[in-house]
């Protein structure tokens, strides 16, 4: 059987300490999982875990990770005030998960427009081919338990956003972890519109693991806004990869705001496989005290007459870390592709530090892509103009970097959700003041 262990799932001999870890949280699973959770389960032996020799990973390391014990979390009850302190203050078709589970009590019944099933041993192997491979992809899709197929009819206009919360909690002993992964598919199909937030919160400032794994397939003509928001505690782990497969004249938007977790790892791979459409990926990290945040972006112009526009910004504080990956590959034939990447970095003290590549690769004539990087510090010019209009230099401060951060956060269209996210901007900022 599939979930036996057997010489072909068992860590080899020599394996790290997170790996045998890990083995025995898939384990623990025993005849729940099935054949897709087993054949991932491989690619997580096949890949074993990142060290700093590996290109991928020579400025994010995992060491942090790789010590600590790995647990099932317990069950949890949430009272009620704690879920409406931790809920965005949004009209929306709320799902709510706790510790990886799906909690139907705290969330709406109606799910409006959008068809929601779980993922079945049958439904997991029609999910599309991850786009990049790696290992933590693979871990997330072996442990995830509570999957969703979710499913926007052609045609339909999604009245109210699709709101998924996960909150996760820790253990009270340092370097033991709750280990809580997630898995969504998403289907926008033809002339639909929808809008999804993905919303990650801890219960507590202890630590835990957060594996999450989204992929939407995009229809033709379709219109698809999605918000990832990372708000987890200094002391979690949050590693994701989202896959977006976009069809014919579409228009999609993907924004990401990771502003928590002490190790942030973030993937978004697309693949623009119509042509005519339009697809931006933004995202804006804020990462302090010591903590490492590293998003990725990897977009393949499979077809001509498309449009991508990035934007990533980056502001590190304190002897925080930051990386930026983003690569744009066009084929041959994708003719007309209008491709480009932009990441802005701000650092805000001696001892940050970010590294930054964007790269291109292009197959195809008459096209126009472009990628650029900066790097700079707190203009000391600007900070002098504004004290001397009697403005605080804390103020001050918080102006320049708002201001830096202005075109992600006004890219907001829901204004709760923009004053959201600017309070949380506001509270990392102010850590410790």
């Amino acid at each position: 059987m599939a979930g036996l262990p057997t010489k072909s799932n068992v860590p080899a001999a020599g394996s790290s300490h997170a790996m045998q870890q890990f083995y025995r949280l898939f384990e623990s699973a025993g005849g729940e999982h099935s054949v897709h959770a087993h054949n991932h389960w491989q690619q997580v032996l096949r890949l074993g875990f990142p060290h700093a020799k590996l290109e991928n990973w020579k400025y994010t390391p995992v060491a942090p990770l790789l010590g600590n014990q790995f647990f099932a979390p317990e069950k949890q009850t949430l009272a009620a005030d704690v879920l409406k302190s931790l809920a965005l203050p949004l009209d929306t078709y709320r799902l709510v998960f706790v510790d990886g589970r799906f909690d139907a009590e705290l969330s709406d019944s109606d799910s409006g427009e959008f068809e929601i099933e779980k993922l079945t041993p049958a439904s997991q192997q029609t999910l599309p081919e991850a786009i990049e491979s790696e290992v933590f992809l693979h871990l997330t899709e072996s442990l995830a338990q509570d999957g969703l197929k979710i499913r926007l009819p052609a045609g339909k206009q999604a009245a109210k956003p699709l709101y998924l919360l996960h909150i996760s909690s820790g253990r009270e002993k340092s370097r033991e972890v709750n280990s809580i992964h997630h898995r969504y598919h998403l289907m926008i199909e033809r002339g639909a519109h929808a809008e999804v937030i993905e919303h990650y919160a801890s219960l507590g400032e202890s630590g835990h693991f957060t594996g999450a794994r989204l992929t939407a397939n995009i229809g033709d003509n379709a219109d698809f806004t999605h918000y990832k928001l990372s708000f987890e505690s200094q002391a979690s782990f949050h590693f994701a990869h989202n896959d977006l497969l976009i069809g014919r004249d579409a228009r999609v938007a993907s924004h990401s705001f990771l502003l928590g977790a002490g190790l942030t790892r973030h993937h978004t791979s697309a693949r623009l496989n119509g042509e005519g459409s339009d697809l931006n990926i933004n995202s804006l990290l804020l990462p302090v005290d010591s903590e490492i945040a590293d998003t990725r972006t990897y977009l393949e112009h499979n077809k001509g007459y498309c449009n991508s526009h990035q934007l990533h910004k980056v502001i590190v504080n304190d002897r925080a870390k930051a990386v930026f990956n983003g690569m744009i590959q066009v084929a041959k034939g994708a003719v007309k592709t209008d491709g480009k990447m932009t990441n802005n970095n701000l650092l805000l003290s001696k001892q940050a530090e970010v590294d930054t590549k964007p790269q291109l690769v292009i197959f195809a004539d008459d096209v126009k892509c472009g990628h650029g990087a900066t790097v700079g510090r707190m203009d000391e010019e600007q900070l002098f103009y504004l004290r001397a209009r009697g403005i605080s230099g804390l103020d001050a401060r918080n102006m320049i970097i708002f201001a830096f951060a202005a075109e992600l956060t006004e890219a907001i269209q829901n204004e709760t959700l923009r004053e959201v996210v600017i309070a949380r901007i506001a509270d990392r900022l102010n850590r410790g003041k």
